[in-house]
């Protein structure tokens, strides 16, 4: 389209030049005469008198009239085709929201929201992201992200993102009153799900939780918890940062439900063949509201126990199958 607009500004600067030479036509003359020449109108009040002029013209019109047709033609087809791709990509993305289930809704995609976008990719999760800023939700229609440009405090907004099919909510917006209205409104909607609320300032935690979050996070009390455990606790903190984070080593950690009908209940944490066939280590037993931390050898897996593991992430998707869980 560029070059096309100096082709067409090139052949328009040359017909009035090349007018105002041959036929001694002032530049308003020139100009019209190019116009009426390029176009096809040819009204043909003004008419080149000399041989040269019409010599000129001649040329004019079999570049001039190509030049034209061509970027009229390449401007309405950008217009149409952007227009279609923009009905059928919507199209599209609501179909691919609609289809979704057990995923994240995440509510805002600013800095907080962007690096939950990124975690969740890395961890294959699927989700769905809910921002106002049509910016943001075009670069990420871009990037193929599942995005829904509106207001996340609504209920139709989030009944759209698949929130009665949705396993969590993130709210990740800027204001604290933001993110209790969102909490509010997806807890009146979907008494059980888990909900994690951003809290910008310390007293605003109490009421997030009031208002139903089931986890709140202050971003700037994590980042100063981080940088004190970076300073004081350096190689755990490696150690934590390259699981969770750089991924540099293949390890992970994960919390595995133990279902009805697994083969691992009943049996003790020795002959499980949790740390001799599979490689992990537990962690911790959430069994109930009671947390077993550091299990000893001899403590027996239960049904609805959830263990928490370390381990390589295949040996953990093989544990993860093994206690009924969907793959």
């Amino acid at each position: 389209m560029k070059l096309a607009i100096i082709l067409l500004a090139c052949v328009v600067v040359g017909g009035v030049s090349g007018y105002m030479a041959l036929e001694d036509l002032s530049i308003y003359d020139a100009i019209y005469l190019v116009v009426t020449t390029i176009s096809t109108v040819g009204y043909g009040d003004i008419t080149p008198k000399t041989i040269a002029g019409r010599i000129f013209t001649v040329f004019l019109i079999i570049f001039g009239v190509g030049i034209v047709f061509y970027t009229w033609t390449l401007a309405v087809s950008l217009v149409v085709e952007g227009r279609m791709k923009d009905i059928f990509g919507r199209r599209e993305m609501k179909k691919r929201i609609g289809k979704l289930s057990q995923h994240v809704i995440i509510c805002g995609a600013g800095k907080v929201g962007s690096n939950a976008i990124l975690r969740l990719q890395q961890e294959n999760e699927k989700f769905v992201v809910i921002d106002n800023n049509p910016v943001i939700c075009e670069r990420l229609e871009q990037e193929r992200v599942p995005v829904i440009q509106g207001d996340a405090t609504m209920d139709d907004v989030l009944l759209e993102a698949g929130l009665l099919q949705a396993k969590g909510v993130i709210a990740a917006l800027s204001g604290d009153a933001n993110n209790v209205y969102i909490t509010l409104t997806a807890r009146n909607i979907r008494p059980d799900i888990f909900i994690v609320a951003r809290a910008d300032r310390p007293e605003a935690e109490d009421k997030m939780r009031r208002a139903g979050a089931t986890s709140v996070v202050s971003p700037a009390v994590m980042g100063g918890r981080h940088m004190v455990n970076a300073l004081t606790k350096p190689l755990i903190m490696d150690l934590l940062e390259n699981v969770f984070y750089n991924q540099e080593i293949h390890l992970d950690m994960a919390q595995i439900t133990i279902h009805n009908g697994s083969s691992l209940i009943g049996k003790d944490l020795t002959n499980s063949g949790i740390k001799t066939v599979y490689g992990a280590i537990v962690i911790a037993i959430q069994r109930g509201t009671e947390m077993v931390v550091t299990p000893t050898a001899e403590e027996k897996i239960r049904c609805d126990d959830v263990l928490i593991l370390m381990g390589e992430r295949e040996a953990l998707n093989k544990l993860n199958r093994l206690a009924g869980n969907e793959a």
